[in-house]
């Protein structure tokens, strides 16, 4: 629901008031980027810190994005990564 409504994500009708993030955004698919940053979303959620920074102490949140984006991308098994992309497809 980052990326629509959390009625969407849920399966309810939705009951937006404005255009959701991935509409503005011509959001079709999901690809690597989305998923590291959904991945940052949650990093982000469970960290002590209530304003964001790109270093939370020693973890850098550029870092673990473009580790992400990188292990999907460049993944050696391009069976994995097309499984995991339907998979969020």
């Amino acid at each position: 629901h980052i990326f629509t409504s959390p009625s969407s994500a849920y399966g309810e009708q939705t009951r937006a008031t404005r255009t959701c993030n991935a509409a503005l955004h011509d959001m079709t698919t999901v690809e690597a980027a989305h998923i590291a940053y959904g991945c940052l979303q949650v990093r982000f959620g469970i960290g002590a810190k209530n304003a964001w920074s790109e270093v939370d102490g020693d973890f850098n949140y550029r870092d673990f994005y473009n580790n992400i984006v990188d292990l999907i991308e460049d993944s050696p098994d391009p069976e994995w990564k097309d499984e995991l992309l339907r998979a969020w497809n």
